[in-house]
């Protein structure tokens, strides 16, 4: 039995039902569980075999949902790669990853030490004439996705995870949604990210609708959207959220959403309180990593307490805080956060190791945990801004920045060597007639004085990655 199992059953049950739509474009599962099986007999006929890695460079369509959960079928491990990232970047990720075949577009430029196969007509040609009957070969304990951290703050760490421990993640996932019924969730993020894919794939084993939609698009254009296609769940990166913000005039402007969800970075209190009013009152916000998949979810009701938390875990992974030596700290104190669990992946020989001790994972973040178990992120341990000896958490000192009414988005960083006093740099995206003059005084009567950013950048919009995140190490490039 394997992941895919769940949507081959609705395929069979719910044969009608629409399991994603592209456009206009829709696939019952009826259709998606053939296309599953048919593409999995034509992964045989490549020569794949339980065990293989297959490296999948494709766009964010149904044909690469499908794929992933062939791949699932027959035990063969599925590891998307960015289709936007550069030939030379992939064809080395190709290499270390041992993959045995590379799927990609049949337009876009490839080089790989293995045998690439496009995803064209002829593909799609093999694979109608394919059989259907294919027999699952895969095994619950098998190796199913191969993830990669998104890169933000350095070099991708790739990590594994079995049909199993995925299973226990989107279990947990499911405690957190805490959905009924069907519903029709609105996927605007790319299917590389781990966020977008993992999203899909669990609503798909739970008998949803995924409306598939390229992930650049306005904020009108999202509530369009919502309404032409009767989504009932969104999900978005907080500059999405920040975007939607601005724009809205009626409150609440998405209020046909049962749930819309920040994900892929923490929100400011002040942001998700406002998002609760002028967007829906279903808005959450939820974290988690590659590595998990969610972990934790802040509800409306724990808003007006706890709204710089990003919500309790669920019960299906342990979290804790620890000390430089792994040691856990008092209740309450900031240390680093980690996880242990079933629905935790395992690293792959690499970078990735240096994340997992003792049987925990650090996903890099410095936390603290009340005493009902609420998360409060206080910021990456690569991000510390070490000043007159005194640490400084860059998180606290953007949440100050975006409380200023000039402000739209804002980030902090150091320069200079965490050996010596660095300077504290802040980048915003600022409306008309906002000075530097006027944010550093905001922060003087905010903040301590070493806290005071010294050096003040602004710029008309932040560089990306492809999950939509600010890319802090070309900002750190950036500068002069």
């Amino acid at each position: 039995m394997t992941i895919a199992a769940s949507v081959l059953h609705f395929s069979v049950t719910r044969p009608e039902a629409p399991a994603i739509v592209e456009g206009d474009n829709v696939i019952s599962y009826g259709q998606l569980g053939a296309l599953i099986t048919r593409t999995a007999s034509h992964l045989l006929s490549l020569g794949l075999k339980r065990g293989d890695r297959i490296g999948l460079c494709l766009r964010d369509t149904g044909d690469h949902l499908a794929v992933i959960l062939a791949a699932a079928h027959l035990g063969v491990v599925a590891t998307p790669l960015d289709w936007r990232a550069r030939v030379p970047e992939n064809a080395r990720l190709v290499g270390t990853l041992g993959l045995a075949r590379l799927v990609t577009e049949a337009d876009l430029e490839a080089s790989a030490d293995c045998p690439i196969v496009a995803l064209d007509g002829q593909w799609r040609k093999a694979v109608a004439r394919a059989e259907i009957a294919c027999p699952a070969a895969g095994e619950w304990a098998d190796p199913f996705t191969i993830s990669a951290t998104s890169g933000t703050t350095g070099q991708p760490k790739f990590t594994v995870m079995t049909h199993a421990q995925y299973h226990f993640a989107v279990s947990g996932m499911a405690e957190l949604m805490d959905l009924s019924g069907r519903n029709r969730y609105l996927c605007t993020m790319p299917l590389y990210y781990s966020g977008g894919r993992n999203s899909c794939i669990f609503h798909l084993l739970r008998g949803d609708c995924v409306v598939l939609y390229p992930h650049l698009f306005g904020p009108e254009e999202y509530a369009h959207l919502v309404q032409r296609y009767s989504i009932t769940i969104g999900g978005l990166v907080p500059t999405a959220i920040r975007q939607l913000l601005l724009v809205v005039d009626d409150d609440p402007a998405l209020g046909e959403l049962s749930l819309l969800f920040s994900t892929g970075a923490p929100l400011h209190s002040e942001e998700k309180c406002l998002a609760l009013t002028k967007l829906t009152p279903g808005f959450r916000e939820r974290y988690g990593t590659a590595e998990t998949l969610a972990v934790s979810m802040l509800r409306p009701e724990n808003f007006a307490d706890r709204a710089g938390s990003v919500g309790q875990p669920h019960s299906l992974i342990q979290a804790s805080i620890a000390d430089d030596d792994g040691q856990p700290v008092a209740l309450g104190d900031p240390g680093r956060l980690r996880f242990r669990g079933p629905g935790v992946a395992s690293p792959l020989p690499g970078p990735a190791e240096a994340n997992f001790r003792d049987g925990w994972f650090y996903p890099g973040e410095l936390a603290r945990i009340d005493e009902r178990g609420f998360i409060f992120l206080e910021g990456r341990v690569s991000d510390v801004i070490i000043r007159n000896g005194a640490k400084i958490h860059p998180a606290e000192v953007e949440s100050v920045l975006l409380q200023h009414p000039g402000v739209i988005e804002a980030a902090v960083l150091a320069r200079g060597r965490p050996d010596q006093d660095q300077t504290i740099v802040a980048f915003a995206v600022v409306r008309e007639a906002t000075t530097a003059g006027q944010l550093i005084a905001h922060c003087r009567t905010r903040l301590s004085p070493h806290k005071v950013p010294r050096e003040f950048y602004f710029l008309s919009e932040f560089p990306r990655n492809t999950a939509g995140k600010t890319d802090k190490m070309a900002l750190a490039g950036s500068l002069p």
